[in-house]
Parts: C-alpha cells; sequence; structure tokens
C-alpha cells in the first residue's frame, strides 16, 4: 500500500468519524435518530475499507463527504407530515440516505471507469 493511499484513507476516516460524532450527537435534536447516523456510518466504514483493499482514493472521499452533505441535505429539504395513522413523518432520513448512496454509487462508478481507462493504457486523472 502506498503511503498516498493511507493517508488518503485515514483522512477520510477522520472526517466520517467527525461527522458522526456531530450529527449523532451535536446535531441531535435537529433529526432526532438513533439508528440511522449509525447505520450510514458503519456503511461508511465498510465502503472506505472495500476503497483500501481496491486502492481506490476518489471512493473514501466521497464517501466521508457523502455523510456530511447528505446530513445538511436532508436538514435543508426535509418536510414534516402526518400518516394516515396520525404519526408524525419526517423526510430528512429519505435525502440523507438518497444523497449518501448515490455519493458511494457515483464515486465507485468513476473509479471502476478511471481504473478501466489505466488498465487500457491511458493516463489516470
Amino acid at each position: 500500500m502506498t503511503k498516498k493511499n493511507i493517508t488518503v484513507h485515514l483522512l477520510s476516516l477522520g472526517v466520517l468519524c467527525i461527522g458522526f460524532v456531530l450529527c449523532r450527537t451535536v446535531f441531535f435534536d435537529l433529526h432526532g435518530m438513533f439508528d440511522l447516523p449509525r447505520l450510514l456510518f458503519l456503511s461508511g466504514l465498510f465502503v472506505i475499507g472495500l476503497s483500501f483493499f481496491a486502492k481506490a482514493r476518489l471512493v473514501p472521499v466521497v464517501t466521508a463527504l457523502g455523510y456530511i452533505v447528505g446530513f445538511w441535505a436532508g436538514v435543508v429539504f426535509q418536510t414534516d407530515g402526518v400518516d394516515p395513522g396520525g404519526g408524525r413523518t419526517n423526510s430528512l432520513w429519505i435525502f440523507w440516505v438518497a444523497v449518501f448512496a448515490c455519493a458511494v454509487l457515483f464515486s465507485s462508478l468513476i473509479e471502476a471507469f478511471l481504473a478501466a481507462r489505466q488498465k487500457a493504457g491511458k493516463t489516470r486523472v
């Protein structure tokens, strides 16, 4: 493993951890969810771990940023409502999960495209 690969992954892990701590504790009043921040964090850890062994440098950065950006997209675009049974609903979690999942998916696709291009003999950007 190269030093640059290790550095990128450690920094991404640090950003993901900071985002988790902030979203889970400091900004808890904005979302009120116990499990979702942890599930997304564990998903992010898994993706960063896989990308470390795949030597992907774009995926961990976008994963860590996708966690934070997804949360803030949810905060900005959330809507409150009432379900047919009279319970309260909120759409923050939908935006958070969607932005995070799209960030991981698109960065993985871009990384795969760049790896295939490099394998074909072209230079990596």
